[in-house]
């Protein structure tokens, strides 16, 4: 016969039902896959079958490529007479275990083979321009010697014929995964006119230095110039100043959702136009669902399609950019919408306005969508550029049609993510918790200790932090403290809840 405390841990008993502990989120539309151009989705496509990764995340990690190869190239210019540049700002956000990195490595292979191309290079280019200056140094100092006697008209003439020192290679990166700001724009003064801000793990970059209380605001209004196209300045008390022009940046982190809260959350991100100036996706996770079958073979399809995105890829990223003498400043060509896709744009730009008065459904992200007509140019651009190659001079209207439709499903993300607080620690842990006692845990009662030894694996062990936890799920009616104790795994214990989230 069972004992009363068996009795009571088997019983069940009305109770309020369980509320959430966040926020739920709309679930993402379909990304459009099918207007992106025949390279791209079928980049994308290969992307998301061969990294188990969903489509919108795979077409994060292509337009950034794509991004970082076109941009040093051109300009769109707009409708409205303004030129700006082709970049590109992602924010992609999955969790650990998403495979994020797996989509970025596929692909940014090309770009990633140039890279290591310029580094080999860049040491033999070293090592002679080395030999040149300690040449020009010997022969400025024997000048000198030989000259010196004879006025200052005589060794400035001297100085003249000698011409300037040697100037050190252009530094090979191409890619920037972590760093501050300011390590930012030093690159820029002696690497490439062109970089991408990339990372699979930007929660360092967004937890870095430049986010700091102290620096944020700076960090988010140069991020912002160089979306602009402006001339970014830098000044600092050891190097002086200097204005960076012609400058161009892609950017594109791939976050954790916890990490995303805190950004997408942040008012002066959002005061300062940040937000707005990022296209962010957030897909369903698939973790759960990426069963393979070893007997079938890769799909060939597939293969094919990522093969001829690389090909362009490589053929984009490796064109000669356009630059001054010196190769520092980019002088992009002008890329114009044709006659039918200036229309197209001015239509899409009414439709948007008219849905940003008073009664409108887009007031929550107005800022967002003041950018959304050069986003959708923007787009564009880069499915034009990669579709026809670096000659093209012209964005028709099936291209801005493109860029039209991806930019609608960017306002869909905007919709359901931006202005999100963010979720504190302890509510993301109480969720763990409250999975795992609805998935993992069959019996009725729970105590500190079985979740302590049996629990989340990041919780284990913390039972201070495990106490804050349950106040939390008792607070939602996750679960309701059991007066007398009763048996757990057929041990008594003194300080039980019962488990309410799960059970009928």
């Amino acid at each position: 016969m069972a004992s009363a405390a068996e009795k009571v841990a088997t019983a069940t008993f009305a109770h309020a039902e369980p509320e959430p502990l966040k926020p739920e989120r709309i679930k993402q539309q379909d990304f459009p896959l099918d207007r992106m151009g025949p390279v791209l989705s079928a980049a994308v496509e290969a992307i998301s079958k061969k990294a188990f990764v969903p489509a919108s995340l795979a077409a994060q990690s292509v337009l950034a490529a794509c991004s970082l190869a076109v941009q040093p190239h051109f300009n769109v210019t707009l409708p409205t007479g303004q030129e700006r540049p082709t970049s590109l700002f992602l924010v992609s956000i999955a969790e650990s275990g998403d495979r994020k990195s797996t989509s970025d490595d596929n692909a940014m292979a090309a770009i990633r083979e140039f890279e290591h191309e310029l580094e080999e290079a860049h040491g033999h280019q070293k090592a002679t321009a080395a030999l040149q200056q300690s040449a020009w140094d010997e022969a400025k100092r024997a000048t000198t010697q030989r000259v010196k006697n004879q006025g200052r008209e005589a060794l400035e003439e001297a100085y003249r014929d000698l011409g300037p020192r040697p100037e050190g290679p252009v530094e090979p990166t191409i890619i920037i995964r972590t760093g501050t700001t300011q390590g930012l724009l030093k690159r820029f003064v002696t690497a490439r006119p062109s970089l991408g801000l990339m990372s699979d793990e930007g929660g360092s970059w967004l937890g870095g230095y430049g986010m700091t209380e102290d620096n944020r605001l700076a960090t988010i209004s140069t991020l912002s110039d160089f979306w602009d196209g402006k001339t970014v300045q830098m000044l600092t008390s050891s190097e002086g100043y200097t204005a960076l022009r012609g400058r161009r940046l892609t950017f594109h982190l791939m976050v954790q959702p916890i990490v995303a809260d805190r950004l997408l959350g942040d008012a002066e991100a959002l005061g300062q136009g940040f937000l707005s100036r990022l296209l962010v996706s957030h897909p369903e996770s698939l973790a759960g669902t990426r069963f393979v079958d070893p007997t079938i073979p890769a799909d060939p399809v597939a293969e094919e399609g990522l093969s001829m995105f690389q090909d362009r890829l490589s053929r984009i990223i490796r064109a000669d950019m356009p630059v001054d003498d010196a190769g520092m400043v980019l002088k992009p060509r002008a890329l114009l919408l044709s006659h039918q896709a200036k229309l197209m744009w001015w239509a899409f730009y009414n439709a948007i306005e008219a849905r940003l008065g008073p009664d409108g459904d887009l007031q929550s992200v107005k800022g967002f969508v003041g950018k959304l007509p050069e986003m959708a140019a923007r787009l564009a651009a880069n499915i034009a550029v990669f579709e026809h190659g670096v000659r093209t001079s012209e964005i028709d209207a099936e291209a801005l049609s493109r860029g039209i439709a991806l930019a609608e499903f960017y306002l869909s993300e905007a919709l359901r993510l931006f202005g999100q607080q963010s979720v504190p620690t302890i509510y993301e842990d109480a969720q763990k918790v409250s999975d795992w006692l609805k998935n993992k845990w069959s019996e009725n009662l729970i105590s500190v200790s079985a979740i302590s030894g049996k629990g989340p694996a990041s919780l284990r062990n913390r039972s201070d932090h495990i106490r804050d936890i349950i106040a939390v799920l008792v607070r939602h009616n996750h679960l309701t403290e059991q007066p007398n104790g009763g048996m757990i795994s057929g041990k008594k214990a003194r300080l039980v809840w019962r488990v309410l989230i799960g059970r009928d």
